[in-house]
């Protein structure tokens, strides 16, 4: 080896090796944050959770025959039993408040109890502290909703069937239905961090998600029916928030053709969301119902994202601005 190569050589290992360290530091504050909300008591209580409300949706019965039908009907037939409750309780309220009341204390409580001192002293900035502790937070969703998504396709199917092929038919609506939760994840994973970033204690921002989510799948709902006359006139879906997210889901269920377009689910997301137009449409030749119901395009699907995006990097931008500014002491 030449002077000049060995000169190369010490001088990029001089430089490499602070990165390596700052990489192997934020990973390891990944691993901690995972290993921290994934106790076994506390995951297997939160999958329960998620999966209550569908399963009591399933207990009532269905006068279909499910063995004498072909498998694509089949399966279509159980994704409709389960998609209202999928979307509403399991990927929404449940995992919401989950990563909500988990997350809310991975930085509020480790400032104020003075162990965020001891990570700030490493040579790690604080943002790489915020995106690890982000994508343990993320990463411990994302194995809650992929194993309530699927356990709760192969309990329907055995509730109604017990046929290997139904679940298999039932897959592409599944991996939709994951696919949004990961949606869900990155957007509420921020603004669960932001708020933690934000306020000075953890149940505070905890209040803060679930405000929200109370505000998003039930606040708006209910104000929907004192200003029906005025929703579309003055463009107020522009600011429901449940409106956008059943707009982003029935999205998914629509790109990936996961579910066919009937009133037996559709009628839930009008209700809710107003997705859907509470009146089904008619043949004005043949005077027969279609079989779907009217979608309200409001707005596009990825507008309804977009909306949810701002809001989720605005709190984090600021969320990580409070963090660098908060001063940190025992």
């Amino acid at each position: 080896m030449t002077v000049q190569k060995l000169k190369s050589y010490v001088a990029r290992n001089k430089t490499e090796k602070p990165e390596r360290e700052i990489f192997r530091t934020t990973l390891i504050v990944v691993k901690k944050t995972y290993q921290d909300l994934t106790s076994f008591k506390k995951f297997v209580i939160s999958l329960i959770l998620m999966m209550l409300f569908p399963i009591i949706f399933l207990a009532f019965p269905t006068t279909l025959n499910f063995h004498s039908i072909s498998v694509q009907h089949a399966s279509a037939a159980i994704a409709i039993q389960i998609i209202f409750p999928l979307w509403f309780w399991t990927l929404g309220i449940a995992l919401i408040c989950i990563v909500g009341t988990s997350g809310a204390s991975l930085i509020s409580e480790e400032v104020h109890s003075g162990s965020m001192l001891i990570l700030v002293s490493k040579p790690i900035t604080r943002i790489k502290i915020f995106l690890g502790k982000y994508i343990g937070l993320f990463l411990y969703g994302a194995l809650l909703s992929f194993l309530a998504v699927f356990i709760l396709g192969w309990i329907a199917v055995l509730r109604y069937s017990a046929n290997i092929q139904h679940f298999l038919g039932l897959i592409p609506f599944l991996i939709a239905s994951y696919i949004y939760s990961l949606v869900i994840l990155l957007i509420f994973c921020s603004i669960t961090l932001a708020l933690s970033s934000i306020v000075k204690r953890p149940r505070n921002a905890a209040l803060g998600v679930l405000l929200l989510v109370i505000f998003s799948f039930i606040g708006m709902m209910v104000l929907k029916t004192f200003i029906a006359d005025y929703y579309d006139d003055f463009y107020i879906y522009t600011f429901d928030l449940g409106y956008h997210l059943g707009n982003i889901y029935v999205g998914f269920m629509e790109a990936f053709n996961a579910i066919p377009p009937v009133a037996e689910w559709q009628q839930w997301f009008g209700i809710m969301t107003g997705v859907y137009a509470i009146t089904s449409p008619t043949d004005p030749d043949q005077d027969i119902n279609p079989g779907g119901m009217t979608k309200n395009d409001y707005v596009y699907t990825w507008v309804s994202l977009l909306v949810w995006i701002g809001i989720a990097v605005f709190l984090l931008i600021y969320g990580l601005i409070s963090l660098k500014k908060r001063e940190i002491s025992v």
